[in-house]
């Protein structure tokens, strides 16, 4: 009997773990969709990243004010930016430089 109640409370574990799993990548899922959700900024705002890391830097060249935010991988990302045409902003961080969207 004790094996049998071994086995019961092994197997309500696991399930409570992937239960407990699957939350968590939902709610992951739907923060970073929350944070892209203006999408990949477009052709006009210049992106230069440095080759070896550690900052970015954003200018608009699109002809009209535009809201940007810089993501970053296992790091920080930007604040949401409002530039004005031909405005610059850099952006500092660790981690690694993943794109450019609208805010």
């Amino acid at each position: 009997m004790n094996s049998l109640l071994s086995r019961t409370a092994i197997s309500t574990a696991i399930g409570a773990c992937l239960l407990f799993t699957s939350a968590a990548a939902a709610s992951a899922d739907t923060v970073a969709h929350q944070t892209s959700a203006g999408g990949t900024a477009p052709a006009c705002i210049g992106r230069a990243a440095s080759d070896l890391g550690g900052f970015v830097y954003v200018s608009n060249n699109c002809g009209k004010t535009m809201r940007v935010k810089v993501i970053i991988d296992f790091g920080p990302d930007s604040s949401c930016w409002t530039l004005a045409p031909g405005q610059e902003r850099r952006h500092n961080y660790y981690g690694s430089y993943s794109k450019t969207i609208t805010c």
